[in-house]
């Protein structure tokens, strides 16, 4: 084997050596990153929690009169025909209806 090709040998092995000490670098900042990443997320939930919270806390007669009202919508239903006709109202109250 002559000089050229044993450096160029040696210039090979480097480039590869170099080649995977920077993949394995990227590999543990990415890994690294990505738990930072994990733990600042759940900072976030925690204060969007805590946020959530201290709004339910401030506007909780709001939203007791807010449920109370939907709470009113769900347990009436829907109206009969009768009421419907007879209810000022209503529309078909001042529509014309037929008599049967």
């Amino acid at each position: 084997m002559t000089e050229l090709q044993t450096v160029f040998l040696f210039y090979t092995f480097l480039y590869f050596i170099m080649k995977g000490a920077l993949c394995a670098l990227l590999y543990v900042a990415l890994i690294v990153w990505e738990n930072m990443a994990r733990q600042r997320h759940e900072r976030f939930l925690t204060y969007l929690r805590q946020k959530r919270n201290e709004e339910q806390i401030k506007w909780e007669v709001a939203y007791r009169l807010y449920e109370n009202k939907n709470d009113v919508h769900q347990k009436t239903g829907p109206l009969d025909l009768s009421q419907l006709i007879n209810n000022p109202n209503s529309f078909s109250a001042y529509s014309f209806v037929k008599p049967l």
